[in-house]
């Protein structure tokens, strides 16, 4: 006798439907995963650098804070502190709204509200406050609101080198790179010894480390030149570090020649002004 397949379909379950027993388990439903910082970094700015390029770079990573490689917190060095501010937050602008409704940054708005920190938002002409980038002024890290991305910048001042890296030292999340603005091209190498960190950009972001990388993994000292670019590797104290930095001046206006050809000095031009 042939046996019936536990599928098979009867005149019964059509007629007597039951919806109060599965036929099929269901799959639980999936776990929420907690974020995290995605390579975080942190941002020095010195008396003597670069406060518009700074500033201009801040702003713009602000605007989006939950994409990866964000700056989570800046030291500025105290006689620019106040300036600084005022730079960057003229260069806000009303952030989108995948940002602004974010549960992290609502819920860092609120966080700061009811704690009463003193945080710095975006002229009500340029954007309205809850929509705005927030830089938290007050005496507080990135510890005050958890330990996923907040969505707003800790910024902090400082007196000298040492001071500087005090103040990295007490700070979260752990930091992929540090961004140093400064004219002084010595300063990178005084606050590198002091701090754990291993990739360090000075006066620029987004530059690619491709160049060098083979040479860190190797733990093999060395320096090039590619790009505009000064590249290194070096050992202090046991931590092997990365230090990248421009060495002209034009890079931030790329040469329009073609590449290998170009005639804008002998022009008396400034790459193609």
């Amino acid at each position: 006798m042939c046996q019936i397949p536990d599928n098979f379909i009867t005149s019964d379950l059509v007629n007597h439907l039951r919806c109060d027993k599965l036929k099929f388990e269901l799959a639980p439903p999936p776990t929420k995963t907690k974020t995290s910082w995605t390579h975080a970094r942190f941002l020095f700015v010195f008396e003597k650098g670069d406060l518009n390029t700074a500033a201009h770079y801040l702003a713009e990573r602000m605007h989006e804070p939950f994409d990866p490689f964000p700056i989570a917190v800046v030291a500025v060095q105290h006689a620019v502190y106040d300036e600084f501010i005022e730079r960057v937050r003229n260069r806000f602008h009303q952030v989108k709204p995948h940002v602004a409704t974010h549960p992290n940054f609502e819920r860092s708005l609120l966080e700061l509200k009811l704690g009463g920190v003193k945080y710095v938002v975006a002229p009500e002409s340029n954007a309205p406050p809850i929509a705005s980038p927030i830089i938290v002024t007050d005496k507080v890290t990135q510890l005050f609101f958890s330990s996923s991305p907040s969505g707003v910048v800790v910024l902090k001042r400082f007196s000298d080198v040492p001071e500087a890296a005090r103040i990295f030292d007490h700070e979260q999340p752990q930091f992929d790179a540090v961004h140093l603005f400064d004219e002084r091209i010595s300063t990178v190498y005084e606050l590198a010894k002091r701090i754990t960190c291993a990739q360090f950009y000075v006066n620029c972001f987004d530059v690619c480390m491709m160049p060098i990388l083979t040479f860190y993994g190797l733990r093999q000292p060395h320096s090039l030149l590619h790009n505009g670019f000064h590249y290194e590797t070096l050992e202090m104290d046991n931590v092997w570090r990365i230090i990248v930095f421009p060495y002209t001046t034009s890079f931030v206006r790329s040469c329009c020649c073609v590449p290998g050809q170009c005639t804008c000095f002998a022009d008396k031009k400034v790459c193609c002004d």
